[in-house]
């Protein structure tokens, strides 16, 4: 999807469209393959809290939290794809409009009317385009966010737990069987 932006021929707003639905649709598929991929590391850390299986947990909360950071960021470039559509079709509109504005101003200039409306119909576009420009610089920014470890990991790890020891709780088991299993594991 960078690669779209780099791109040194101009496209025509219907080929950006599309190419940016196709984006969209395979980062939606993208998307549904992590949010699988997350449950599944969260059930495995769920077993393995419920086993006292504190190295397969540990294991399993940083794959989860991994994929978890992953889908955090694939779906703010779903929602990216999206506005960046908006916009082009935004930016469709705003050429017939700056059409119009110069003839229009054309006319003023005939009749000695101030043309400020007008430029600030030009500052519009201009505004537009920087937003679009300013989408890809968030999806390069996402792409390297996605690419380092961060403390955003290490605390869905945490709260992992706590989500899943408050489930382990509820399901019958007992904290102090667990801690003995844990404590076991971490001797034997």
């Amino acid at each position: 999807m960078i690669d779209l932006f780099k791109m040194k021929k101009k496209i025509s707003p219907e080929e950006l469209k599309t190419k940016l639905m196709l984006s969209e649709k395979k980062l939606e598929k993208r998307e549904k393959q992590l949010m699988e991929k997350r449950e599944e590391a969260r059930t495995k850390a769920k077993s393995a809290l419920k086993d006292g299986d504190e190295r397969g947990f540990r294991i399993a909360s940083r794959r989860y939290g991994m994929v978890h950071g992953q889908t955090q960021a694939v779906s703010n470039m779903v929602e990216m794809a999206s506005s960046m559509r908006d916009m082009v079709e935004m930016q469709e509109g705003l050429k017939d409009v700056v059409s119009i504005g110069t003839e229009l101003k054309e006319y003023q200039d005939k009749l000695g009317i101030d043309s400020a409306q007008l430029e600030k119909a030009v500052t519009t576009v201009r505004t537009s385009m920087e937003k679009i420009n300013t989408a890809s610089e968030m999806i390069s920014t996402t792409m390297e966010a996605i690419s380092t470890g961060s403390a955003e990991a290490t605390k869905a790890e945490e709260e992992l737990r706590s989500e899943l020891m408050a489930e382990v709780k509820s399901e019958g088991v007992k904290e102090e069987e667990l801690e003995k299993k844990i404590k076991a594991e971490e001797e034997g």
